[in-house]
């Protein structure tokens, strides 16, 4: 009970994201409300002529208003028809268009939080929360205008009704408060089954998005059967939830078909009593049982409303938390502009830790002079690649400094540093797109001769010439399509193309053979000359490179020289090394 009640406070947030969103198209809301509103003047204007055609036939004889009171009948109709059609088209107009900014407004928030968000958010419940949470809150946003239209059809109708008859008006009354209690218990019952159902689907997204982005693996060491059992498990989880708000749904809406019958039952036998005892004609009580069977339908879509209202305003609650998500690592209020240098980086008493408070780097001293190039080396979980990607500020340091060229990296606005410091990541990530176009990631802007000359420099211009449409050639899904070495090269030609003034080589050799690799680091030669650049290294052939080598243990650089240097002075620099060629088996 407890957790349920806490839930009801969460669901705070998500009605406030649906205000805003509401407040954001208000315009559009209002054209469905009014369209609503049309059509529910003219369901209530029906009854009332058609009581007034019976009591002219029968009563008064009189059969020449007959005529125009159908014709007054038809109109009404015609009017209806239009109301609905405004209510309908701007009813999904604002939920779509609402769908749509929330999913762009995730995206782009998604795409500005900082790498240790997404080292602990999987790629599955961030889908979730971008397609069955926002449907969720799409369906409740559709409902929306016709729900208030009918509230208020409902308050007119109510009040037409107790004119009509105040007896009759106050038992279809009874009504309300029943339907009222009713729905105000279901929700309250279904909050928790709601999220525990959003969250199981966004679980569920995360096994199917695992097995298909590893299916390399599953299928090479026959796990298709553990992986179908992780999702039939997920899937169970869902049916509980699902079936639980079911039961729930089983029990109650009986209750809002059962409730407008019983009203309809005590309206009919009160109002035949009050007609045959004259206080009440025949046509006021034809209209009047029509005005209830109106009532009655608009009573029953509010119920279904607010009881899909809960499951709605959790999924918003957690569009809401992501969007509310707060990045680690944001432009300073006031940038500095970087000035131009050789690219002097600078680490003073720097250290970091992981989220999970997991101590990576310790007070790290070490200059790299602008325009030399420096080896980072070390064991597994030394902190080498930690080091290199606090450059570009993928993390801020907890304590310390880190500048180029004398300005503090959180003080430089990302798309100047990022612009300034290109990375070379050791898994290289290809778009589904061309050739050239995974090239241009590095630099939009750069001229077709740019591109090709970034391919020369990386050893890829052969091997894309010899491709079906060359440069345009369409690589697969992350670049299936290509090789470890090819994809390598590409990634390498990405960073060339920037011309950065820092270029950071996270083990960007690894992929390639021998033969490539010297193809390679013959063109990486060029590429850094005067260009300050940073390499993780595992292998002694790449550390030919470098001007100088910082050797890290335990989050510390505790060596720093040149490679020979440090082979005859540090007994543990040649072990590691020793090591790490055995680990890359060169």
């Amino acid at each position: 009970m407890s957790d349920d009640r806490s839930r009801l406070r969460d669901l705070r947030a998500g009605f406030k994201l649906l205000g805003r969103v509401l407040i954001h198209y208000k315009w559009i809301a209002v054209v469905s409300i009014v369209g609503a509103l049309i059509w529910m003047s003219m369901i209530v204007t029906v009854p009332y002529l058609v009581g007034e055609a019976v009591d002219a036939a029968i009563n008064d004889g009189n059969q020449s208003v007959v005529t125009p009171i159908l014709l007054g009948v038809a109109v009404a109709g015609s009017i209806q028809a239009i109301g609905i059609g405004m209510r309908r088209y701007f009813g999904f107009k604002l939920s779509y268009r609402a769908e749509a900014d929330i999913r762009n407004r995730l995206f782009t928030h998604i795409q500005r939080l900082a790498f240790s968000f997404h080292d602990v958010t999987s790629t599955g419940e961030l889908m979730a929360r971008a397609s069955s949470d926002l449907s969720q809150v799409r369906l409740i946003l559709a409902m929306l205008p016709i729900t208030l239209a009918n509230l208020a059809m409902f308050v007119l109708v109510a009040g037409v009704l107790i004119v009509i008859d105040p007896v009759l008006g106050l038992t279809a009354a009874l009504m309300v408060p029943a339907l009222l209690f009713t729905s105000a218990r279901f929700a309250s019952r279904v909050v928790g089954f709601s999220f525990d159902l959003q969250q199981r689907l966004s679980e569920l997204s995360h096994v199917v998005e695992e097995t298909v982005t590893g299916i390399e693996v599953v299928k090479s060491y026959g796990q298709e059967a553990q992986q179908q059992d992780a999702l039939e498990g997920k899937a169970t989880l869902i049916y509980e939830s699902a079936m639980d708000m079911a039961r729930e749904r089983a029990i109650h809406r009986p209750l809002f078909e059962i409730i407008p019958a019983l009203g309809t039952v005590a309206v009919l036998v009160v109002g035949g009593v009050r007609v045959v005892d004259g206080a009440l004609t025949l046509g006021e009580f034809v209209s009047f049982t029509q005005y209830l069977a109106v009532m009655v339908l608009p009573l029953m879509i509010t119920g279904w409303f607010f009881a899909n209202l809960p499951r709605s305003a959790a999924a918003a609650t957690r569009v809401d938390t992501l969007l509310s998500t707060e990045p680690e690592v944001a432009d300073p209020p006031r940038p500095r502009t970087l000035p131009d240098g050789p690219g002097e980086i600078r680490f003073e008493h720097v250290s970091f830790a992981y989220p999970d408070g997991t101590d990576v780097l310790v007070d790290v001293n070490l200059t790299i002079p602008g325009g030399s190039s420096v080896g980072l080396v070390g064991t597994t979980g030394a902190g080498k690649t930690t080091l290199a990607h606090l450059i570009p500020r993928f993390y801020d340091v907890d304590s310390g400094s880190l500048s180029i060229d004398g300005v503090d990296v959180r003080d430089i606005s990302l798309e100047q540093l990022r612009g300034e410091v290109a990375v070379v990541f050791q898994e290289t990530f290809l778009f589904s797109a061309s050739i050239e176009d995974n090239i241009r990631v590095g630099d939009p802007s750069a001229t077709d001769e740019q591109v090709r000359s970034a391919a020369r420099l990386a050893r890829a211009h052969e091997f894309i010439c010899e491709s079906p449409d060359g440069y345009r050639t369409v690589v697969g899904e992350r670049g299936a399509t290509l090789s470890g070495g090819q994809r390598q090269r590409i990634s390498l030609a990405r960073g060339v193309v920037r011309d950065p003034r820092v270029l950071v080589l996270d083990d960007a050799t690894s992929s390639v053979d021998a033969v490539v690799e010297a193809e390679i680091q013959e063109a990486l030669r060029q590429v850094m000359s005067g260009r300050t650049t940073v390499i993780v290294a595992h292998r002694t052939s790449t550390l030919a490179l470098v001007d100088k080598v910082a050797f890290i243990e335990d989050g510390t650089v505790v060596a720093f020289g040149a490679h020979e240097e440090l082979l005859r002075t540090v007994p543990r620099y040649g072990e590691v090394l020793a090591a790490n060629e055995d680990v890359v088996g060169v």
